[in-house]
């Protein structure tokens, strides 16, 4: 009779499952980390919010943000942008907004 257990050494398969598992695992709890900040940054006072938006707009040709990252009014965020010298483009599908620098404008 031969044993079967001795011709199969088949240990490097659930490794490697395994390893698969921890990244995914990995990832994914990056993934709600970085939503959790996120939506934190969210609901910050409205001061701090349109400063950290203010800077943001620092010269750069575009600037995109997530519409999670800002809890504060369209109306506020077209104010800061416009008196940077920017534009605002607001994107209802992809969920963010994007900031155009108007030539012409300081």
């Amino acid at each position: 009779m031969r044993d079967l257990a001795v011709h199969t050494d088949n240990t490097l398969a659930p490794l490697l499952v395994l390893a698969m598992l921890l990244v995914l695992g990995g990832l994914l709890a990056a993934r709600w980390a970085v939503s959790i900040m996120r939506v934190a940054r969210g609901r910050e006072p409205r001061e701090k919010q349109l400063s950290r938006l203010a800077a943001r707009l620092d010269g750069r040709e575009r600037v995109s943000i997530r519409t999670v990252e800002f809890g504060v009014a369209e109306a506020d965020l077209r104010w800061v942008a416009q008196s940077r010298g920017y534009g605002l483009v607001k994107h209802p599908f992809a969920k963010f907004y994007e900031f155009v620098r108007v030539p012409g404008r300081p």
